[in-house]
């Protein structure tokens, strides 16, 4: 046909944004709490492993990381606890093997594996707390935030995997600058999400709070679980993903892939606001008419 691209595209009405890592640079300071968890559990690691992940900065191995991006704890921990297990010749609470995360063959140790889960969980929950009160946003993040929310006719949300009590703590450093442009903001314990990214019930959970139908809302993430997730619900996502992520894996599950909130481009999505224009950091400048025309 000859209608162009754009033409043929839903109106965007709402933006949904993932927390980690999208709008808050809490990936390392995520990393650190996981890291702390085993000793805070007394389940320590061993002080090689110990010692070589601190000359490491405290990050998690990569291969580990990349497959618990996104995922909220109950899906995360026993990944997490295999992998120790397997590579860090770490040995947990009754010798339990995670090599098949929550299986288990009988009612009682299902109920150990779930009492350890949910306390490791906790504690990294009160680690990231403490370490979080002083996270740093992600370059970009406040200042298109704040543009997209002073157009005016756009929804803004955020959707993230994080329990509530959590978000609460990270959000305090920025509720001015940055929270305060949220209409709605959902949880991974929110009620209506039974599963967590990356089935699309979180996403699909935010449209209808900003009555807003998935198809016209951009969502933007940082991992891969988060992408699938958007896509499942039917919304256009833009992915703006971690240095160290090979970008070929978003290709079929993203609509447009940026290395910061700074390269974001609204007239992609008729929106006016193009952060590539925004000489003044604190001041995203709205599209001229010029730019609108190209």
């Amino acid at each position: 046909s000859s209608s162009s691209p754009s033409s043929a595209r839903p109106k965007i009405k709402a933006a949904i944004f993932d927390l980690d890592g999208t709008l808050l640079d809490t990936e390392a300071l995520s990393c650190r709490a996981v890291i702390d968890s085993f000793e805070l559990t007394n389940a320590p690691l061993k002080p090689d492993i110990r010692s070589h992940l601190k000359q490491n900065g405290d990050l998690l191995p990569w291969e580990l990381k990349r497959r618990i991006l996104g995922l909220r704890g109950s899906e995360w921990v026993p990944i997490l606890l295999e992998y120790a297990q397997d590579k860090w010749d770490w040995v947990g609470e009754k010798e339990l093997d995670w090599t098949n995360g929550w299986q288990s063959r009988d009612q009682k140790e299902s109920e150990t594996r779930e009492r350890i889960v949910l306390t490791f969980i906790e504690t990294w929950e009160r680690r990231l707390g403490d370490l979080c009160a002083e996270v740093e946003a992600c370059p970009g993040a406040s200042e298109l935030v704040r543009a997209l929310f002073e157009q005016g006719n756009l929804f803004l949300a955020v959707a993230t995997s994080s329990r509530s009590a959590a978000v609460q703590k990270k959000r305090s450093k920025h509720e001015l600058s940055m929270f305060r442009c949220f209409e709605h903001i959902v949880t991974g314990d929110d009620k209506n999400v039974r599963n967590g990214k990356p089935a699309p019930d979180i996403f699909l959970e935010a449209a209808r709070k900003l009555g807003v139908h998935p198809s016209e809302c951009l969502v933007f993430e940082d991992s891969l679980q988060g992408a699938q997730s958007g896509k499942a619900a039917g919304c256009v996502v833009i992915v703006v993903p971690d240095k160290r992520m090979e970008k070929e894996a978003f290709l079929d599950h993203s609509d447009h892939i940026i290395a910061s909130m700074w390269d974001f481009e609204g007239s992609k999505w008729g929106i006016d606001v193009d952060m590539r224009y925004s000489l003044d950091l604190n001041n995203p400048r709205v599209n001229t008419s010029e730019s609108k025309q190209r």
